[in-house]
C-alpha cells in the first residue's frame, strides 16, 4: 500500500518506500539533458522523488515521536539522517545547480521565490558540512530521548509534564506551588544532559557557517531561512520595541492579577489559575470529546475547513498523552504522498490543549489549501513567518465559536475566560520570543573560540530575565529560571522562534478584520493560505489582510487592541 497506515500507537507503519532508492532515482534523472522547454517535465519527475523522500521522513519522525522508547523506530530514523540524508542533500545540490544553469529559462512568478531559495542553497552548500549536519540531526534525536524521559513526581504520583502543568491552573495555591516545584525538579534532572547536547550543537553549527564562508551561524541561519525582507538589526530593534511597548503593558496586567488574588506580587505558580477561584477550564474529558468538539467548531466556522479537519480524524492525529511521548512537543507535519497533514500533541483536558489544537489545525488547513491549488513541493510555503500566521490566526478566528451555542465547548462566561487566556498568552509570547531570540543572537555571534560556555549562556539568560522583567517574584526558585532557555526550538530549530511574535502581530490584524467583517476576513485568510509559498512574504500577509510589520507603532497598536478586548480580565 502506498499510503502510510495507522497501527496501534507505538507501531506506526511507515510507508513502504525504499530509502536506498531515492538517490539513484534522482541521479538517473540528472543524467538527462535539459533545456528551458524540458525543464518543467524534469521538475515534475524529480518532485515525485522528493514527495517520497518527504513522506518517508515524516513517517520515520512520527514513528520515533509516538514512542521514544521504540529502539527500532529510533534506529530507522538515525540510519536515514546519518546515511541517506547526506547523500540526498548532495544530489539535491547537483539538481539545483543543473536547474540554475539552464540557459534562457526564467521561472514563472509562482516559483520565483523558490528559485531565490535555490540560489541561496547552492551558495551555502558545502560537501564537508554533510557529516556535520547528520551529526546535528542525531543530536536532535538525543534531545528527544532526554526530553521524553522527563517525569514529574507530585504527591506520590508520577505525571507527564502536561499533566503536571495542568495542576498550575488549580484554585488550590498550595497545590500549584507543589506542582511548580515538582516540575522544576523534573526539569532539573535533565538539565545537565540538555546542557551537554547544546554544547555539542553550538560548535557544530559554528563549523557549518565557517565552512560556508560566513562570519557566524546567525548569518548562515538568515540565508538558510530565506530571510531577505529583514536583517538581524531589524530584529534587534524589534526586541527593543517589545521591551518598550509590551513589557510595561503586560506588567500592568500581572499587577492587576496580583491585586485580584490578594497578593503583593505574583509567584510563578500564580500565572495560570483563575483569579476568582473558579475551577480550571475543562473543555473535554477525553481525546474523543476533543476531536468531536473541534469538528463541531470547524463546521460552524467554515464548511471547507471542516472537511479538511474530518480527514485528519482518519488516523492522522496522535493526541493521547503517554509517558513515551516527547513532553510539550506539538506539531503538524505533512505527508505529501498520502496528501494528509498529521498532528502530534498530548492532550490532558485543558484550555491550552484546545488552543494548541486550533493552532495545529491552522497549519493543517495551510497544507490542505496549498495542495489543492499547486502541483509541486516547491509551491509549499517554507517561511515560518507565514506558516505561523496560518496557525495563530486560526486561534483568533475560532474565538466566536468557543461557546457551546456556536459549536464549541464553553458557557459564555468560560468562553470569555478562554479568550482572556489567549490574549495574555499572545502578549507574553511577544516577550518570550524576543528573549529566546536575543539569547541565540548572543550564542551564535559569540567571538570566543568554540562558543560560550554553559555558565555564560545561563548568565546571559539571567540578564535577559532582568531586561524583560514582568514583575514575577522568583525568589527561592531562581535556579530553575536560569535554564528557561532550554526549549525545543533552541535545540532543534535554531533561530526559529521570533517568527511566532511576527505571526501574532499578523494574526491579531486578521482578528481585527474579522471583528469588522468575519466572512471577508475568513475568505482573505483562506486565499492567503492557498497561495502557499508562491508570493513574497509581504504579499502573503497582504493577501490575508495584514501588514508584515514589526515596528514599534504596530506593536503598540496591537497590544492596545488586545488589552481593550481583555478588559478587566486577568
Amino acid at each position: 500500500m502506498d499510503r502510510a497506515e495507522e497501527a496501534p500507537h507505538g507501531r506506526f507503519k511507515v510507508a513502504d518506500i525504499d530509502p536506498d532508492s531515492l538517490v539513484p532515482r534522482i541521479t538517473a534523472l540528472l543524467a538527462r539533458p535539459v533545456t528551458a522547454a524540458t525543464l518543467p517535465d524534469l521538475q515534475a519527475e524529480v518532485d515525485a522523488v522528493i514527495v517520497d523522500a518527504h513522506e518517508l521522513v515524516a513517517g520515520l519522525t512520527r514513528a520515533k515521536d509516538e514512542d521514544t522508547t521504540d529502539g527500532a523506530a529510533k534506529a530507522a530514523y538515525l540510519d536515514f539522517v546519518s546515511r541517506v540524508l547526506p547523500e540526498l542533500n548532495r544530489v539535491e545540490d547537483e539538481y539545483n545547480r543543473k536547474l540554475l544553469a539552464v540557459p534562457g529559462f526564467t521561472p514563472p512568478s509562482d516559483l520565483a521565490g523558490a528559485w531565490a531559495d535555490m540560489r541561496d542553497e547552492v551558495e551555502l552548500f558545502r560537501e564537508e558540512n554533510l557529516p556535520l549536519q547528520a551529526e546535528e540531526a542525531a543530536l536532535g534525536q538525543r534531545y528527544g530521548e532526554v526530553a521524553g524521559a522527563l517525569r514529574v513526581e507530585l504527591d506520590g504520583a508520577t505525571l507527564t509534564l502536561g499533566q503536571a502543568q495542568a495542576k498550575l491552573e488549580s484554585p488550590d495555591r498550595a497545590l500549584r506551588e507543589r506542582a511548580y516545584r515538582a516540575i522544576q525538579a523534573g526539569r532539573k534532572a535533565v538539565h545537565a544532559d540538555l546542557d551537554e547536547v547544546f554544547m555539542r550543537l553550538v560548535p557544530l553549527r559554528r563549523a557549518v557557517a565557517r565552512n560556508a564562508g560566513l562570519p557566524d551561524y546567525r548569518a548562515y541561519a538568515w540565508r538558510s531561512a530565506g530571510r531577505r525582507e529583514y536583517t538581524p538589526s531589524d530584529v534587534l530593534r524589534m526586541h527593543e520595541a517589545v521591551e518598550r511597548e509590551v513589557v510595561p503593558r503586560l506588567r500592568a496586567v500581572y499587577e492587576r492579577r496580583a491585586r485580584y488574588l490578594g497578593l503583593a506580587r505574583l509567584r510563578p505558580w500564580d500565572l495560570a489559575c483563575d483569579v476568582a477561584g473558579r475551577e480550571p477550564l475543562a473543555p473535554f474529558g477525553s481525546v474523543a470529546e476533543l476531536e468531536e468538539g473541534l469538528g463541531r467548531m470547524f463546521r460552524e466556522l467554515d464548511p471547507e475547513l471542516a472537511q479538511g479537519y474530518e480527514l485528519l480524524r482518519g488516523g492522522w492525529m496522535d493526541l493521547e498523552p503517554r509517558p513515551s511521548k516527547v513532553p510539550g512537543l506539538g506539531y503538524q507535519n505533512y505527508f505529501p504522498r498520502s496528501r494528509r497533514p498529521y498532528i502530534y500533541w498530548s492532550a490532558v483536558g485543558t484550555d491550552d490543549d484546545l488552543l494548541t489544537m486550533r493552532h495545529e489545525a491552522g497549519h493543517a488547513f495551510h497544507s490542505f489549501l496549498t495542495q489543492e491549488r499547486w502541483p509541486l513541493q516547491l509551491h509549499f510555503c517554507r517561511r515560518p513567518e507565514m506558516n505561523e500566521l496560518a496557525s495563530q490566526a486560526m486561534e483568533f478566528l475560532t474565538l466566536p465559536h468557543l461557546e457551546r451555542e456556536r459549536g464549541g465547548f464553553y458557557s459564555p462566561e468560560d468562553a470569555r475566560r478562554s479568550q482572556a487566556a489567549l490574549l495574555v498568552r499572545a502578549l507574553s509570547l511577544l516577550v518570550r520570543t524576543c528573549m529566546v531570540d536575543a539569547l541565540q543572537h548572543f550564542v551564535y555571534t559569540y567571538e570566543g573560540e568554540g562558543g560560550p560556555s554553559v555558565a555564560e549562556v545561563d548568565a546571559q539568560w539571567r540578564r535577559l530575565l532582568a531586561r524583560f522583567d514582568l514583575g514575577i517574584d522568583y525568589s527561592g526558585v531562581e535556579d530553575g529560571q536560569e535554564k528557561g532557555w532550554q526549549i525545543i526550538h533552541v535545540f532543534l530549530f535554531p533561530f526559529y522562534y521570533i517568527e511566532y511574535a511576527m505571526a501574532y502581530l499578523g494574526a491579531m490584524q486578521v482578528w481585527e478584520n474579522a471583528q469588522r467583517d468575519t466572512p471577508a476576513a475568513l475568505a482573505a485568510y483562506k486565499a492567503a493560505l492557498a497561495l502557499g509559498g508562491t508570493r513574497p512574504l509581504d504579499e502573503l500577509y497582504a493577501a490575508a489582510g495584514a501588514r508584515f510589520d514589526f515596528g514599534g507603532d504596530t506593536i503598540a497598536r496591537l497590544c492596545d487592541l488586545a488589552l481593550e478586548a481583555l478588559g478587566d480580565e486577568a
